[in-house]
């Protein structure tokens, strides 16, 4: 990206750095955020959560249909937290920008606050692996929380797709690194990038964020040889045996991945200020790394008939935002928007082919961790 002075708009920035999710409607005004670094959404009252047993008989499909509707019919568990600070709840202040997003990337893309672009990619050729820029680079602890949901599509009724069990998301374990979608309290991983490479190491993220989701050591291993020169576009995770509602063995197969940064520089609060106020009030820079992952998975879990695994496909894609501050390396904040696509199989999938039938937020907090 080149450099330019044009400046990137709080209406562009509050999309990147907070979910966009109010209950079943988009919302476009100004948000402001206590800076807290403990600051996260209230979580859904305990009567609309998905049931998060950890018995590994399944549960009955009546009742994970009525948990479903009884969480996405709640007009309070949809939280929509920014992750501004309260200096810009004004819409009329601006970042000075040191790059730009561009015009068909993915930033504009979310900027439009418009899930139907938010399309599935099925047919692309294999995606190089994902390389993070410095600032996300070591160690992180991630805390990881349920913040909102949107029902997007104009061609299918919420009640239509409540009643479909297979949409990503709506069982446990249907969305490997979300595997219990709507679950109340914070959830913890680590996340470790590569200084050199810029590589992530995926086993160690998606071990600790199912395990974090399920509340217990769920998964044997991760088998995946990205980072040494294998196909960084497949993933497979081992469950221990029997213990894990719905999974005993996923397959992940990434379709397509996107990234881009922007930068931007500090600026003061008001120039109207007393010189010795402006300078106490600088905001710094930082900044913003977007990135995307389409996915496949593949679960297989036991079924009714002896000898036959059940076998259960689903497409979604994952949207990460991080900011960084150049005031406070060792912190990023961000958010994780989650669109989950009808698989080609499903009855429904021609009324609704391409765009997202169900789209999940979480707000991210990472602290840095000395090893």
């Amino acid at each position: 990206m080149t450099a330019t002075s044009a400046p990137i708009r709080l209406a562009t920035l509050a999309f990147f750095l907070s979910p966009f999710l109010c209950g079943t409607r988009l919302t476009a005004r100004a948000y402001s955020i206590d800076p807290s670094p403990n600051n996260h959404p209230a979580a859904p009252n305990s009567s609309h959560r998905i049931n998060n047993s950890d018995s590994p008989q399944h549960e009955p499909l009546s009742t994970r249909r009525h948990a479903l509707s009884s969480l996405f019919s709640a007009s309070t568990a949809a939280a929509v937290i920014p992750l501004l600070p309260t200096f810009y709840s004004s819409p009329s202040n601006a970042l000075p920008a040191t790059s730009t997003p561009n015009p068909t990337g993915l930033a504009a893309k979310l900027s439009a606050r418009d899930p139907s672009l938010l399309k599935n990619r099925l047919f692309n050729l294999p995606p190089s692996p994902q390389i993070y820029p410095p600032f996300l680079r070591g160690t992180w602890d991630v805390s990881l929380q349920f913040s909102g949901f949107l029902f997007p599509s104009s061609s299918l009724s919420k009640q239509t797709l409540l009643a479909d069990t297979s949409i990503p998301g709506f069982q446990k374990c249907s969305i490997a690194s979300l595997a219990d979608v709507g679950k109340e309290s914070i959830t913890t991983y680590r996340m470790t990038i590569d200084e050199t490479t810029g590589l992530e190491d995926r086993k160690v993220a998606l071990k600790g964020s199912l395990n974090g989701f399920l509340g217990y050591d769920a998964v044997r291993e991760v088998i995946y040889d990205g980072n040494a020169g294998g196909n960084p576009n497949r993933i497979g995770i081992d469950f221990v045996p029997n213990r894990t509602r719905n999974a005993n063995r996923i397959e992940l197969f990434c379709n397509g991945r996107e990234s881009e940064l922007v930068t931007y520089e500090s600026q003061q609060q008001s120039k109207e200020l007393p010189q010795s106020k402006q300078q106490a009030m600088l905001l710094p820079g930082g900044k913003i790394f977007l990135n995307s992952e389409y996915i496949r998975q593949v679960t297989f879990s036991l079924s009714q008939e002896f000898g036959v695994a059940r076998q259960v496909s689903g497409n979604y894609a994952h949207f990460w935002t991080w900011k960084g501050n150049d005031s406070d390396p060792e912190r990023i904040e961000g958010n994780l928007l989650t669109a989950a696509y009808l698989d080609a199989q499903d009855p429904l999938f021609f009324e609704e082919p391409s765009k997202p039938v169900v789209v999940y937020a979480h707000n991210l907090i990472g602290r840095k961790v000395v090893v």
